[in-house]
């Protein structure tokens, strides 16, 4: 993504955890604000493709950190980084329980796909909101939307100049939202929804037994990210959780870490 490569040095960071913490707390920004938009919509969310650094260890008995965050015997493929599915970002299962309507990231490229439902598409500009000003008094606002807003700002905008289009596309969600907006309880209720959704699914791994994990993750992380270890020899990725909204108050996304 431009604006992640613009904003950080995570594509020449050294391969490794702290690549892949930092790229998930990222795309767990975004995702955060497009929920957020998409539920005001009352709209099928479709999720982003993934990128992860590091695989996922299911059972945290392997070392991976020896194999540039690779699988142990599929190193030599150096597949990092790669195209991940949502479970390794975040919980399929906490959404399902949340009947939360979405798609997954292939599904506007699935060749099933109607093409009808992408020949109706709406393409969505995302602008600074002084320029959007300028845009929409000059009648040029119909598909336009201004990064900061809130997400009852945006949903009376979108929806109402392109409540019937079949998909709203949207090029990032970067600075998207500033929070809810209408009532306070209405933030409180969707910090409440939000919360399980994004919390990342258990990720650990095996460091080698001689040297423990602070010795073997000292040349990526700092102490505070590699906390305590559970025991000498796993460790446990934490992705800190996006920011929540607060009621009468700005909170963007776009700080990285």
């Amino acid at each position: 993504d431009e604006t992640l490569a613009r904003k950080s040095d995570v594509h020449t960071m050294r391969d490794g955890p702290a690549r892949h913490l930092l790229l998930d707390s990222f795309q767990r920004r975004l995702i955060h604000d497009a929920l957020a938009l998409a539920r005001a919509l009352r709209r099928t969310l479709v999720l982003p493709r993934w990128t992860c650094w590091c695989d996922r260890m299911w059972s945290g008995s392997d070392d991976i950190f020896h194999f540039g965050c690779m699988y142990p015997g599929s190193q030599d493929g150096k597949f990092v980084p790669f195209a991940c599915p949502m479970d390794h970002v975040l919980s399929p299962a906490a959404w399902a329980k949340a009947e939360v309507d979405y798609r997954d990231g292939s599904f506007l490229s699935s060749p099933r796909l109607s093409p009808e439902l992408t020949a109706a598409a709406v393409d969505v500009q995302l602008l600074e909101r002084s320029a959007y000003d300028v845009a929409a008094a000059a009648g040029g606002g119909a598909t336009l939307l201004p990064l900061g807003a809130t997400a009852v700002e945006a949903a009376k905008l979108l929806g109402g100049r392109n409540g019937g289009a079949a998909l709203l596309r949207l090029p990032h969600a970067r600075g998207l939202l500033c929070g809810v907006g209408g009532r306070p309880a209405a933030t409180r209720e969707f910090n409440h929804f939000a919360q399980p959704l994004l919390r990342a699914p258990a990720w650990c791994a095996r460091c080698a037994k001689r040297e423990g994990c602070p010795s073997n993750l000292a040349k990526w992380l700092t102490p505070e990210q590699t906390g305590s270890p559970r025991g000498h020899g796993e460790w446990c990725l934490r992705t800190p959780p996006p920011p929540r909204f607060r009621p009468g108050q700005c909170v963007l996304n776009d700080a990285v870490t």
